[in-house]
């Protein structure tokens, strides 16, 4: 994945990073499975298609919008809310956590 996923600093700019990396290695892919065709090896060469982009892209929209609850949640104040924002901290640990080590990112 792009180092700019984490390095933006606005919600666009990350989801962009990650869509422009899905389609480099879609890219990659599709030059792979053309190369093991000419080789002689027998491959389905497999399309991209929207649901590539939708599994690869959840984990990533599913961060953005913890990271917009947790900071809405930061803007106020009280301790009734310190209460959501451990809990979302938790729910994007755990998210974290399920993604692949090649696209962990830390918040």
């Amino acid at each position: 994945m792009n180092g700019r996923i984490d390095g933006e600093k606005t919600p666009e700019g990350r989801l962009a990073a990650v869509a422009m990396s899905v389609i480099l290695q879609m890219q990659l892919r599709a030059l792979e499975d053309a190369a093991c065709r000419s080789c002689g090896r027998i491959a389905a060469l497999r399309q991209p298609d929207y649901a590539d982009f939708r599994d690869a892209m959840r984990p990533f929209i599913e961060r953005e919008l913890l990271l917009a609850r947790i900071n809405e949640a930061r803007s106020g104040n009280g301790k009734l809310l310190t209460s959501r924002i451990q809990e979302l901290c938790a729910d994007l640990a755990e998210l974290n956590r399920q993604l692949p080590d090649a696209l962990r990112l830390v918040p």
